[in-house]
């Protein structure tokens, strides 16, 4: 499809185009009041709108991208969307790409490399202090100006595609010729990233060739994981040791065997520049006093690690090399490398020859719409929504003082003491939420102070009650926890059977019953221990038997579970009974079947007391078959 317009732009001519859309010049048609701006256009294919989840990550980038502004970085000046196209605007750079300079011969020496990654690592410390990691540095994304100054374009496009289900035939999105180790093995990006590719980058000018050539994507991943570059002196002779040094510690496999961060690594090259272009004193001379020179200002580096700012001078320009000289050096760039010609060759994200390999998931088109915004614009629209805060936070000011007010008169409220409604009602809600066994303890105190500030309310009746099974479950608990730390042996009576009786009364209610019962049989027969105040009384004459409120707990636990087995049987008797009819009239049909409908009864509720008349008649029916 033929584009004339995007957005506010006209389209003049297609510069680029691969798998993930086009590249075009185009120039503004008015909207900005700028007709003559001439802009670079990325439109990305409609068919990646469909992949999952990657116009949020469009968004999001977008949004890190609008941060960076710096001269070292191809600026971002607007996105939108035109009929299902997802696209933005940006800096035009006059000038080709380190690749496209190093695949048409040229040559960098040692001092355009320092220059050139002097320059990239100004450029990154913008971005990392923004939050923002490259992911994706390499020549083909490193731009040089008509005055040959370094732009790095395609700022967090590798992170972009990175989440697509997009696949290619070598299996990995993008070129892995840059890629540190940690990108090839799958471990989270960091800002070190960037410096390996630099470091790859650097070797890539000195050499005319990256640091690895390999035919397969999986091999590339590899070598990128493990194995260790020739020295950059075997293809550039006249590379001092101490930048080779750096290329081969930018390349380290461990990234804390790399700089610290950005800001070191360009004061290190900018004081190897310095060192290093000091003449020495005689031609061909070793150049021991300038190796001196550069660990002494090397060391002076190392005391500004913690200095957070590049200096604000510009980079010196990049000087073409004499490409007559090294007209007589042996070409080392005629093999081709993974990114040129392998057959699972997989090209950088945006390049020309990856539309034919780039699968995307199936899926319904997006509905197609029609915007544009560009940066300075957004950028004002914050400004006027910062502004309309202010108004809101003014008038949100007074609703504050009248919500401080009143916030003052509910504190007042909810410091005076309740009354005698509304303490009674709090108790009453509670205990219809919780029931009385999982009332919380803190309740305990509502309904104490309302027996102790109320005594003469009626309702009080109603609460003594309450308050006595709020008391026996307090004192169950507390028998309970004591009980946790003593041996079976060490026990005494009563709180050995209690609690024996109340662990077996979540599986058979009933037997706990007939042992609680059995309990105060034994040790209260004449029913004297009713209430924990004589419990205390008869303390002296239970010594070796145990604590006697555990006898009115007991009479209390009996009530409860009495209560279960009641529901229990209201709720089961009814079908037991049919089961045991169906049963009988099988017997004559079907008499195996009757026998093992009778055998079940007996095995699930022999036990159960409520269950005692069906069991027996059930048992009857088994001999009389």
């Amino acid at each position: 499809m033929k584009l004339d317009q995007l957005g506010p732009y006209r389209i003049v001519k297609q510069i680029g185009k691969g798998g993930m859309g086009s590249v075009y010049e185009a120039v503004a048609s008015g909207q900005d009041g700028n007709a003559s701006k001439r802009v670079a256009i990325k439109a990305l294919s409609p068919q990646l709108a469909m992949a999952e989840g990657f116009r949020e990550r469009f968004e999001a980038e977008i949004e890190s991208l609008k941060k960076l502004r710096h001269p070292g970085i191809v600026r971002l000046y607007g996105y939108g969307e035109q009929e299902g196209i997802l696209f933005y605007s940006m800096e035009l750079v006059d000038g080709p790409s380190l690749e496209e300079e190093i695949n048409n011969g040229r040559r960098f020496d040692w001092r355009e490399a320092l220059q050139i990654g002097i320059q990239v690592c100004r450029a990154l410390k913008h971005a990392h202090d923004h939050g923002v990691v490259h992911r994706d540095i390499k020549p083909a994304n490193l731009m040089l100006t008509a005055s040959e100054q370094i732009k790095i374009a395609d700022f967090g496009i590798a992170r972009l595609f990175g989440g697509t289900q997009l696949t290619t035939a070598g299996g990995v999105l993008g070129t892995a010729d840059y890629m540190s180790p940690e990108q090839a093995d799958g471990i989270a990006v960091t800002d070190k990233c960037d410096q390996y590719s630099l470091g790859g980058v650097m070797y890539a000018l000195l050499a005319g060739r990256p640091p690895f050539k390999a035919k397969t994507m999986p091999e590339m991943l590899q070598l990128q994981r493990f194995a260790e570059p020739e020295p950059v002196r075997r293809y550039a002779v006249e590379t001092p040791d101490q930048l080779d040094r750096l290329i081969t510690q930018l390349l380290a496999k461990n990234p804390n065997d790399r700089f610290p961060n950005v800001l070191v690594l360009s004061r290190h090259m900018e004081a190897m520049e310095k060192a290093l272009s000091r003449p020495s004193r005689s031609r061909g001379e070793e150049t021991g006093e300038t190796t001196a020179s550069f660990e002494a200002l090397s060391s002076e580096v190392t005391s500004a690690i913690d200095e957070q700012a590049t200096r604000a001078a510009d980079a010196p320009l990049i000087v073409k090399a004499d490409t007559a000289q090294e007209s007589s050096v042996p070409s080392i760039y005629d093999a081709p490398t993974l990114d040129q010609s392998s057959p699972s060759h997989v090209e950088p994200i945006g390049s020309p020859d990856l539309a034919t390999r780039t699968q995307l998931p199936a899926s319904e088109p997006p509905a197609k719409e029609s915007h544009f915004t560009t940066v300075d614009e957004d950028a004002r629209r914050q400004r006027e929504q910062r502004e309309g805060n202010r108004l809101a936070a003014l008038a949100q000011l007074s609703i504050l003082t009248v919500t401080l007010g009143a916030m003052l008169w509910g504190g007042w409220t909810l410091m005076r003491p309740p009354s005698a409604d509304e303490l009674f009602t709090q108790i009453d809600q509670s205990v219809s939420e919780y029931g009385i066994d999982d009332l919380p303890r803190s309740f305990t105190k509502d309904i104490e102070a309302f027996l102790k500030r109320f005594p003469n309310d009626p309702r009080v009746t109603q609460l003594q009650p309450l308050q006595e099974q709020l008391d026996f479950l307090a004192h169950e608990r507390s028998a309970r926890a004591r009980s946790r730390f003593m041996q079976s042996a060490a026990r005494l009576p009563l709180e050995l059977i209690y609690f024996d009786a109340l662990a077996a009364s979540k599986e058979n209610p009933e037997k706990a019953i007939l042992d609680l019962q059995a309990l105060v049989a034994l040790y209260d027969p004449a029913g004297e221990i009713t209430s924990f105040d004589l419990a205390k009384a008869a303390t002296d004459r239970f010594a070796s038997v145990g604590d006697p409120r555990l006898l009115v707990v007991a009479r209390r636990r009996i009530e409860s579970l009495s209560a279960v087995v009641g529901k229990v049987k209201t709720t089961h008797l009814p079908a037991l009974q049919e089961r045991l009819r169906s049963a009988d009239r099988l017997r004559a049909s079907d008499p195996v079947k009757s026998r093992q409908m009778y055998q079940a009864i007996v095995q699930l509720y022999g036990e159960h007391l409520w269950a005692e008349e069906i069991v027996r008649r059930a048992k009857q029916a088994l001999s009389d078959q």
